[in-house]
C-alpha cells in the first residue's frame, strides 16, 4: 500500500488567468482573435467581454479534475498522485560545488567506476546524478569493469602479504643475528682452574670401617682377651676411628685405629696438575703428623718421637715412638702412620706400667701390634671404591 502524502501545493499550479486580467492592446497576433474584433479598439472602449475573449483565447482555463475520496484500502494503482510517497530532504544537503569542482554523490558507491559522464541534473530526490560515459570505455561493459576491480584488488592483497612476509623475513633474520653476536660478545672460554678440584684417577673415595678392619688374629696376639672392649668413635664414609682397650692386672693396653680420606685443598701443596690435589693434602697432613711427634709442644707429657721409616708399606710409612710420665705412671707409645695416595691411616698402640699392678710392656711388642694393625686397615682400604 503506498503512503498517503500530501496534496501539492497552490504554488506548484498553472497560473489561470481570470475575467479581470489586464494586457496591454497589442500584445497578441490578429490571428488569436475572431474576425472583425479590433484588439486595440475593443481595449480601448474598455469592452469587458473582448477581454475576456483576448484572455480565455491566449491562456485557456484548464479544468481541474473531480477529487474522489481517498480509499486506504484500495489498490496501489488507484491511489492519486498527490497522495504518494512523501519526499522529505535529506538533513546532509550536498554542499554546493565550487566553480571547477567535479560533484561527489554521497550516495554513490565508493568502489564504482571513476569514468562517469556529465551530470544529468537532480534526481527524483534532489541530488545531481552522474551517468557512466559511454565514450571513456564504450567497449568494457559492467561486468568486465567489476571484474577488473576485483583482480585489483586481488593484486593489491597479495603485494600487501608480500610485504608482510618480506618484513617478517627481515625481522627473524635480525633477531638470529643479534643473538648470535650476543652471544659472541657475551662467551668467554672458561679458564682452565690452577687448582684441581675433583678427585684424580684412583684416588679413595672412601675409607673401610675402623673397627672391622683389624683382624681378630691381630686382636687376640696384641689386644689379648678377656677384658677387651670395643669402641667406635667417629664412622662416616671419609673418616673412621675405632679404640680396643684391655684393662685387667696386671695388662693396660690400647689400641687405636684411625682412617682418613682427604679431599682436594687449593692450599695443598704440589705442583703441576697435582697442586691442590687430594693426594698433596694427604701428603701435607702426613708430614704434619710426623712433625707433631717429632716435636710435641712443650705443655705435652710426651717425649719427643724417634721416627723410623717404615719400607715397603703404602707410598709413605714410619714409625715414631714416644714415653710418657705422669704422677708415677710410665706408659709407652708406638705409632705407626701410613699415606696412601689421599689416605692417611694412623695406627697407635700404648701399654701402662705402674706401681698398682700394671706392667711392664715390651716396646718392641707394642711396635709390632701397631705395624700390624695398620696393615689391616690398609689392607681393606685398598679394597674401597676409587675415582676414575
Amino acid at each position: 500500500m503506498a503512503q498517503q502524502g500530501s496534496p501539492p501545493g497552490r504554488s506548484l499550479r498553472q497560473p489561470v488567468p481570470g475575467p479581470d486580467d489586464d494586457y496591454p492592446a497589442g500584445d497578441y497576433p490578429a490571428g488569436d482573435y475572431p474576425a472583425g474584433d479590433n484588439p486595440a479598439g475593443d481595449y480601448a472602449a474598455g469592452d469587458p467581454a473582448a477581454r475576456s475573449r483576448r484572455a480565455q483565447a491566449r491562456h485557456p482555463r484548464r479544468e481541474r479534475p473531480a477529487r474522489r475520496p481517498y480509499d486506504a484500502f484500495a489498490p496501489d494503482e488507484e491511489v492519486p498522485e498527490w497522495a504518494g510517497p512523501a519526499v522529505y530532504p535529506s538533513l546532509q544537503e550536498p554542499r554546493r560545488r565550487r566553480s571547477g569542482e567535479r560533484y561527489t554523490d554521497p550516495y554513490a558507491d565508493p568502489q564504482a567506476d571513476s569514468d562517469v559522464g556529465p551530470d544529468t541534473g537532480p534526481g527524483p530526490e534532489g541530488h545531481h546524478r552522474r551517468e557512466p560515459d559511454p565514450a571513456a570505455d564504450p567497449v568494457a561493459p559492467a561486468g568486465r569493469r567489476a571484474g577488473r576491480r576485483g583482480r585489483a584488488a586481488a593484486t593489491r592483497l597479495r603485494k600487501s602479504r608480500r610485504r608482510v612476509y618480506r618484513w617478517a623475513g627481515l625481522a627473524i633474520i635480525a633477531c638470529v643475528l643479534a643473538a648470535g653476536i650476543t652471544a659472541l660478545v657475551t662467551h668467554h672460554t672458561p679458564k682452565p682452574s690452577l687448582y684441581v678440584t675433583t678427585l684424580l684417577p684412583g684416588e679413595f673415595k672412601a675409607v673401610p670401617a675402623a673397627c672391622s678392619s683389624v683382624s681378630a688374629a691381630v686382636l687376640s696376639a696384641y689386644v689379648p682377651e678377656p677384658g677387651r672392649t670395643t669402641t667406635s668413635q667417629v664412622s662416616t664414609s671419609t673418616d673412621s676411628e675405632c679404640s680396643f682397650t684391655v684393662d685387667r692386672k696386671p695388662v693396660f693396653l690400647v689400641l687405636e685405629v684411625t682412617a682418613q680420606s682427604y679431599q682436594p685443598f687449593a692450599a695443598a701443596s704440589g705442583s703441576g696438575n697435582a697442586a691442590g690435589s687430594a693426594s698433596a693434602n694427604a701428603q701435607d697432613n702426613y708430614a704434619l703428623v710426623q712433625s707433631g711427634l717429632s716435636h710435641p709442644p712443650k705443655t705435652s707429657p710426651l717425649t719427643a718421637a724417634q721416627v723410623t721409616a717404615l719400607p715397603n708399606v703404602g707410598q709413605q710409612a714410619f714409625v715414631a715412638l714416644q714415653q710418657e710420665h705422669v704422677k708415677g705412671i710410665s706408659t709407652q707409645v708406638a705409632t705407626v702412620v701410613i699415606r696412601e695416595r689421599n689416605v692417611v691411616i694412623t695406627v697407635s698402640e700404648s701399654g701402662q706400667e705402674s706401681g698398682h699392678g700394671f706392667g711392664p710392656v715390651s716396646v718392641t711388642t707394642l711396635q709390632s701390634g701397631a705395624v700390624a694393625a695398620a696393615k689391616d686397615m690398609l689392607a681393606r682400604t685398598l679394597t674401597e671404591p676409587k675415582a676414575s
